[in-house]
């Protein structure tokens, strides 16, 4: 047996191969990759997404409901559980994200400098959401990023990026029937981005 496990821990040694945007986008194009497989690229790396609960799916749409509504068409791009273009080989789908400017102006995935705002909703995902995500979204300098915890009934919000040690200066947490400014967007309550 501790032969087996000296040998599985080897493996798990050996060197990943690293895709890099353009051979992503590729193997999208050609087919072998395609919506049914459940992934996302994340540092040159082909992460599985995880799938979407009850809770989770209804705070989506509500958040949705509520960007569409406050976000002219003519001026902002919301992405629901769309891809964005970040740096070192990564293209998250994060659950929502608002970004500068309409949907005909994009030929691409919006890059970091479109992005006025991104969100991920968390239920069994926090860990990944609250370390991977987090780093490559302060790598990248997203300037809003926000964590709709489930659980927890709260929204994290983290600002200030520094992209050198991949990290967000601030972060703060708010809690039902509070209100709270964002950088770009004007003010939100907490209630009308979370369920009971």
């Amino acid at each position: 047996m501790t032969r087996i496990l000296s040998e599985a821990e080897t493996i798990l040694k050996l060197p990943d191969f690293r895709w890099s945007l353009e051979r992503y986008h590729a193997a999208i194009e050609a087919g072998i990759l395609t919506e049914y497989d459940k992934i996302e690229l994340l540092f040159g790396k082909l992460v599985p997404m995880s799938p979407v609960g009850i809770a989770h799916g209804k705070i989506v749409k509500k958040i949705n409901r509520l960007f569409i509504n406050r976000f002219p068409e003519e001026e902002y791009t919301v992405g629901v559980q769309d891809p964005i273009t970040l740096v070192d080989d990564s293209e998250p789908e994060p659950d929502l994200f608002v970004a500068k400017g309409n949907l005909d102006s994009y030929d691409h995935h919006p890059y970091p400098e479109d992005l006025l705002l991104v969100v991920e909703v968390s239920d069994s995902t926090l860990a990944r959401d609250r370390g991977a995500k987090q780093f490559s979204y302060a790598i990248a300098g997203i300037q809003e990023y926000w964590i709709i915890n489930v659980y927890e009934k709260q929204i994290e919000r983290f600002t200030q990026p520094v992209p050198d040690r991949a990290v967000y200066e601030t972060k703060e947490i708010f809690k039902r029937g509070e209100v709270f400014e964002t950088l770009h967007l004007g003010e939100f309550n907490v209630d009308d981005l979370i369920i009971d």
